[in-house]
């Protein structure tokens, strides 16, 4: 059996460091629990709802110069881990990205960034011109979406078309204003379809929801029996 860990953190806007120290802590707790791929948040780095692309500028970093990334990197390799996760992505030519990275001991495995923005995203990112990625781990094969993505089938269908065993969505469900600057939202489940974690403080374990205004979720540590299996 894979443990796979979703990790249920509230990035706040402008903060990096702070939400990289959360993460990190969600990362060594999913370790502990003996994890073998962690999911974190959409752009768990930067936080979520920007005032203005200007807010979001001074918060994304390169890929290949990421502080994220590099954390994540050194994150997996003493976990013997790999973790998903978004970031706030500059790109080469200078826009903007919410993006997703698969990140293993090695480095960085596969790159997303987001085709599907919702809502205002598209006064501050571009839409990523790309498939979801599939990549072969250990494991099963795993791809990665974000977020809204998964409300289009044909973003589940190509990974499906793919191979891949599993899809990993970083999310982050808002439920508060702008002004209150974090990203406190409902969790997500992972069922051995689809691992998908989002910025709630709270989590449930399966199979009693218990929260008061949201979808019934799962434990934030889940077991997938591996491939060639359903959920």
């Amino acid at each position: 059996m894979t443990v796979i860990a979703v990790a249920q953190l509230a990035p706040v806007i402008g903060d990096p460091e702070q939400n990289r120290r959360a993460a990190a802590g969600a990362v060594g707790e999913a370790v502990s629990a003996g994890a073998e791929l962690v999911v974190l948040p959409e752009l768990c780095d930067s936080g979520y709802v920007f005032d203005s692309e200007q807010e979001a500028r001074r918060l994304a970093t390169p890929a290949d110069d990421s502080p994220t990334l590099r954390q994540w990197q050194d994150l997996a390799a003493a976990g013997r881990t790999v973790i998903i996760g978004g970031f706030c992505e500059l790109g080469g030519d200078g826009r903007l990205y919410n993006s997703a990275a698969l990140v293993g001991a090695s480095g960085t495995l596969a790159l997303y960034r987001k085709a599907h923005l919702w809502d205002r995203e598209g006064l501050v990112f571009t839409p990523g011109g790309a498939a979801p990625p599939v990549v072969s781990l250990p494991f099963g094969r795993v791809a990665v979406v974000i977020c809204y993505d998964l409300e289009f089938p044909e973003w589940a269908r190509l990974p499906a078309l793919d191979g891949a065993d599993l899809i990993a969505a970083p999310v982050n469900w808002p439920v508060c204003s702008s002004r209150s600057r974090t990203g406190a939202g409902p969790s997500a489940g992972s069922t051995g379809s689809a691992a998908a974690s989002s910025s709630a403080r709270t989590v449930t374990r399966w199979p009693g929801p218990s929260w008061p205004t949201a979808r019934p979720c799962c434990s934030p540590i889940a077991t997938w029996p591996g491939r060639g299996t359903s959920a």
